[in-house]
């Protein structure tokens, strides 16, 4: 088309058709300007099909990283919630508002060494952030959404939660009496078979007795302590686990649009 002009244009020059030359010449470049538009609006139009590509891939990405996470938050619960029962019961026992034995305290202040958390799947996100990928989401409102998930302050009671345990719990702990042992048989994780149990009693330094943990301020202190962590872990990880239903809600609206 081009080349066809551009004979035209030489023999209007040619034959001093001046008026009639500027037209094609014109002409022509209008050809070439919407050529180029064109060229343009088609280059456009790619990048924004590559770009909502990328997105959509992203976006199940995050959709399957949350999922695993519902999975991981849903199990701590159920961890947190038995161990916060157990230790409530113990410090009942010790403050005298229930009655037991030492065998049934044993049985539920085992778990005081337990390190309870929950840790997000941020390999995706992680990713978008050093990329720069975030931006290809281009919904305000669901990167919004993410971005509150993935700084949600949960951290805050897994620190809290290890070092009470750590540095406080089980320094202690192990100068006062024999670290009870834990039975595995009450979480479907673990098998009695894979860890090694000893007979206590067989130790020259006698366990204490029901009567000495009851008088020993510092177990009354860890277990309700231990407690207050766990009803605030608890607390934040229900939170967090409704915004995950609501992010997965406004990740599938997006992508069904």
């Amino acid at each position: 088309m081009i080349k066809f002009f551009r004979k035209i244009r030489y023999k209007l020059m040619s034959e001093n058709k001046t008026s009639r030359y500027f037209k094609y010449a014109i002409g022509e470049i209008v050809l070439v300007v919407i050529g180029i538009l064109i060229a343009l609006q088609i280059n456009t139009w790619n990048q924004e099909f590559t770009e909502k590509k990328q997105e959509r891939f992203i976006l199940q990405r995050l959709q399957n990283d949350i999922y695993s996470d519902i999975t991981q938050i849903e199990n701590q619960l159920i961890v947190n919630r038995d161990n916060l029962a157990d230790f409530k019961t113990a410090a009942n026992i010790l403050l005298n508002l229930e009655s037991g034995t030492i065998d049934i305290f044993i049985e539920k202040f085992s778990n005081i060494l337990n390190i309870s958390g929950f840790d997000q799947n941020q390999t995706t996100f992680n990713n978008l952030i050093s990329t720069g990928n975030i931006e290809l989401i281009k919904n305000q409102t669901l990167l919004d959404a993410i971005l509150s998930y993935y700084n949600s302050n949960y951290h805050s009671w897994n620190t809290a939660m290890k070092d009470y345990t750590r540095n406080i719990i089980a320094p202690q702990l192990v100068n006062f009496d024999h670290i009870p042992e834990v039975n595995y048989k009450r979480d479907s994780r673990f098998s009695n078979s894979d860890f090694s149990s000893f007979n206590l009693s067989k130790s020259d330094v006698k366990p204490k007795t029901l009567e000495d943990y009851k008088q020993n301020v510092f177990v009354i202190n860890i277990l309700l302590q231990k407690i207050r962590i766990l009803e605030g872990q608890i607390n934040h990880f229900e939170e967090l686990r409704k915004t995950m239903d609501s992010l997965l809600s406004q990740i599938k609206t997006e992508l069904n649009d």
